[in-house]
């Protein structure tokens, strides 16, 4: 097996700095700078911003764990029924549609009134809907 990763950096030159490429040392061994590396402030920073990710998500986690139990009887019968479930307000709240809604559309006839020339409208059956295709 080849293993074409280099693991943890090793055997990587670090990067020289443009601007001193061409001093070198009393050995003859190009110089580095601290330009070429993140400054101190820098890595608090980024580490600063990883630790309080780590809450955030725990958080997160908690909330949609939570929403779950709670809605847990409701989302089990709209699986049952075939509805769309759409979880909102960060898992603690629930939506819940029929896809069959997408099948009905307005009456082209009365436009979606019921009525044609003041009589029910035959098409629709004075509803103002029809149905595009077949319902199960």
């Amino acid at each position: 097996m080849i293993n074409i990763s280099n693991c943890t950096s090793k055997d990587n030159p670090r990067s020289l700095d443009l601007r001193t490429a061409g001093s070198t040392s009393s050995a003859g061994a190009p110089t580095w700078t601290a330009a070429s590396h993140r400054s101190a402030g820098a890595r608090l920073g980024h580490l600063l911003a990883a630790a309080a990710g780590v809450p955030a998500s725990w958080l997160a986690y908690a909330l949609r764990r939570c929403g779950d139990r709670w809605f847990a009887m409701n989302d089990n019968e709209a699986y049952w029924r075939g509805w769309q479930i759409s979880k909102t307000h960060a898992g603690l709240g629930r939506r819940y549609r029929d896809p069959r809604f997408d099948m009905l559309a307005s009456c082209a006839r009365c436009a979606g009134a019921g009525v044609y020339a003041d009589a029910p409208c035959g098409p629709c059956l004075g509803t103002g809907r029809v149905t595009l295709g077949e319902v199960s």
